[in-house]
């Protein structure tokens, strides 16, 4: 969503003694004539303003400015450059915008300090509560945690923070394609001994996701970022994707996947990628024994069906039967649907009633505990095979919150709480998993 759709309805924001117009993308100071700002100079106030206090940094600017194509260093000072023209302040005051070393910039918090009109003072009113009202609903409206609990767990050895891929065109088939090869990513690298995945669900209003971490572990842990644009080049669309040391804003690892590739050569590139950070290879060809396909209405499927919620569920269902109709075989959607019955029976009806175990594969042994746990009720199967699920995938966070589901089923209500606060450090924006843990804290097992 833009400034100009954001503002009040007249479209303007105040930007200290500056009236700034995205729809027209023209800036009036006082009784002046408004000044036309280029195209690309207005988006990137824009997006300054949407972000008025916080550090934006350069790949931040990139992505929404420039749709994440590939630009030259001096591309993004240039246009701070003309902004801070456009935005001349009164000799001897502070600049509107300011560039924080190594970061990124920031426009700094401001208000008028010119007398306004009423009508004016009342449309800056209105805009900013606009502006507020959003910002509140962004937060409430996506998978995020209300109140997260403290997390008294032992410090891992690597932690890898994976926020989903971007898919800036918005259409979409693209977000679609996004989110599945999000999913398909976070399925390998939960796999992956020694390494914590905080999974950062499609969640770009949030925070910079190693924030808490720091607080919990230390400084000195050793923390590295993901992050991944979908673009097109060429006619081809291609995942650019890099690795990142957020302490010292350092880049230590980009590549670019084609999104039309095969999962083998998409692990092939995220072993390339964490190998950067220690991980023997034996480690990552265990992690990627199995051949897997880019199926992409099933990972998509396997994402919304982790949402726990009805809504995303119907999504879900209707990407298996999609994948289905078209290939009847396939086991692992067919394992998937079944599990998906088991968990909302009034919404999937002639769904397979078992599951066809794997050799090696977690999702099969995740997708039987659901059978036995919301069909047969059956706590001490279910646990039995999400152990087994953990053993081989320890960081899949939709396997402890089924754990924890299974040990409130039993009446175990502490380690039901436990197993939550582990899938809530690994899926922090999971607002299902945190509505659950309220209510097991609150209710117990009922």
């Amino acid at each position: 969503m833009t400034v100009a759709e954001k503002a009040d309805g007249n479209g303007s924001v105040q930007i200290g003694i500056y009236v700034f117009d995205p729809a027209s993308k023209t800036l009036c100071r006082g009784g002046e004539d408004p000044v036309r700002l280029e195209d690309k100079v207005a988006l990137l106030l824009e997006l300054l303003h949407a972000r008025e206090g916080d550090v934006v940094s350069r790949d931040e600017i990139v992505a929404a400015v420039w749709d994440g194509r590939a630009v030259s260093e001096q591309t993004v000072p240039v246009a701070i450059s003309k902004l801070r023209k456009a935005l001349a302040e009164p000799t001897g005051e502070k600049p509107y915008i300011e560039t924080v070393p190594k970061r990124g910039y920031r426009l700094r918090p401001t208000r008028a300090v010119e007398p306004t009109s009423p009508a004016r003072g009342l449309m800056w009113v209105v805009s900013v509560a606009a502006l507020l009202l959003i910002a509140i609903g962004l937060f409430w409206s996506r998978d995020d945690l209300s109140v997260t609990p403290p997390v008294a767990a032992e410090k891992p050895g690597i932690i890898l923070t994976l926020k989903d891929i971007r898919a800036p065109s918005g259409k979409d088939a693209d977000v679609k394609r996004a989110i599945a090869l999000s999913e398909l990513a976070s399925y390998y690298l939960s796999r992956v001994p020694e390494v914590l995945v905080i999974r950062h669900w499609w969640n770009f209003d949030a925070p910079d996701p190693t924030g808490g971490i720091f607080t919990r572990y230390g400084e000195d842990t050793p923390v590295y970022l993901i992050k991944g644009t979908l673009i097109d080049e060429g006619g081809k669309q291609l995942v650019l994707l890099s690795l990142s040391v957020p302490l010292k804003e350092e880049v230590i690892w980009s590549g670019a996947f084609d999104a039309g590739g095969t999962a083998e050569s998409y692990f092939t590139l995220l072993a390339g990628m964490i190998e950067k950070v220690g991980v023997p290879n034996q480690a990552l060809a265990e992690a990627g024994a199995r051949e897997l396909n880019v199926d992409q209405d099933f990972w998509h499927g396997r994402y919304m069906a982790q949402l726990s919620n009805q809504g995303a569920a119907k999504n879900a269902l209707a990407d298996l039967k999609h994948l289905l109709a078209e290939n009847p075989d396939h086991v692992m959607a067919k394992n998937s649907l079944a599990a998906l019955a088991a968990r909302w029976p009034d919404l999937v009806a002639d769904a397979p009633v078992s599951v066809t175990r794997v050799a090696g594969d977690h999702l099969s042994a995740v997708d039987e505990a659901s059978l036995y746990l919301f069909r047969e009720r059956d706590a001490a199967r279910a646990r039995e095979a999400l152990e087994e699920a953990l053993t081989l995938a320890p960081g899949d966070h939709y396997a402890l919150s089924l754990l924890a589901e299974a040990q409130a089923s039993a009446g175990d209500v502490q380690a039901a709480l436990a197993s939550y606060e582990k899938a809530m450090r690994l899926a922090p924006f999971a607002r299902a998993y945190g509505a659950r843990y309220e209510a097991i804290q609150n209710h117990g097992a009922n």
